[in-house]
């Protein structure tokens, strides 16, 4: 089912070692990887150019899913071996457990061959329309917008077609004709979710957001302002900039809690793994979302 777990990640963070770990153990036939696996994925890494030193990796790997067992709660589904050598997937029992466990594997789609990716991709998609949908205020209207959304889908036709209905929905005058837009393009914009009041009347100005999904490693850090006003509100010229939310499966954390990579966030509300799985269990959610057990 999975590809290359003998392939470590390419940079030292703990949180992508982590799930490098924890995919493994979920792959692995008896459900579990230790600290002699990962010496053995280190010396044949040797050949390929791989070089880390395991003992230190191994130790980096324990603190931080330490960390994930106190933060997570119950919906993490791994746990330490008494000697702290093997780490071993015990999920699968709970709803809470499968929600992770198919986050962990939307953070790897490296690992999953190109027809995989495609259902594991609409899995997260509808995971954050129902998370986005309880960050809105009562009373808001939430759609999805992503392309090839089937046949339920709201906004149909071409971009600027589409870019028209949203224009509608929040109540602008549209800046923009079809020349603007490739003829062909069927495509989001970069806007998966869009979310707004009504304010119990037909005026402009009303609160709004736009959010995008991605599971890439990297690709957010320029991803997370596609569904921004920086790129948009010259074509959708609302009375008041929308708020802009990024929803991601990656766990985007240091051992100590805060923000990996926080110099490279920008105006955007982060929605990681943890928040994610926070929103669900307070929002009870689990039983709303689609079965893809892996």
């Amino acid at each position: 089912m999975f590809q290359e777990l003998d392939s470590p990640p390419g940079n030292s963070d703990p949180f992508f070692w982590t799930d490098f770990v924890e995919l493994n153990a979920l792959a692995s036939p008896d459900k579990c990887f230790s600290r002699g696996d990962l010496v053995g994925v280190a010396q044949r890494g040797k050949d390929r150019g791989i070089n880390f030193d395991p003992a230190i990796k191994w130790r980096e790997i324990l603190d931080f899913v330490l960390n994930r067992t106190v933060c997570f709660g119950k919906a993490y589904p791994f746990l330490i071996s008494d000697d702290n050598d093997t780490l071993h997937y015990v999920g699968g029992g709970s709803q809470e457990h499968l929600c992770y466990s198919n986050l962990l594997v939307a953070s790897g789609m490296r690992h999953l061959t190109s027809a995989q990716r495609i259902p594991v991709a609409r899995f997260f998609e509808e995971i954050c329309y129902f998370a986005f949908s309880k960050l809105m205020p009562i009373g808001s209207e939430v759609r999805a917008t992503w392309a090839g959304g089937g046949s339920g889908v709201v906004y149909k036709g071409t971009l600027f077609e589409k870019m028209k209905s949203v224009a509608g929905n929040i109540r602008c005058t549209a800046n923009f004709s079809a020349q603007d837009f490739k003829e062909r393009d069927r495509g989001d914009g970069g806007i998966d979710l869009i979310a707004w009041h009504p304010m119990y009347d037909d005026r402009e100005g009303l609160p709004i957001a736009f959010a995008q999904c991605g599971c890439s490693k990297e690709d957010w850090k320029f991803k997370q302002l596609e569904a921004s006003p920086h790129k948009h509100i010259r074509n959708l010229p609302v009375m008041h900039p929308w708020a802009t939310f990024y929803f991601m499966p990656l766990d985007l954390r240091r051992t100590d809690g805060d923000w990996a990579y926080k110099s490279d966030i920008g105006e955007a509300i982060i929605v990681d793994r943890l928040r994610l799985l926070k929103i669900s269990e307070d929002h009870d959610l689990f039983k709303s979302f689609p079965q893809l057990v892996f």
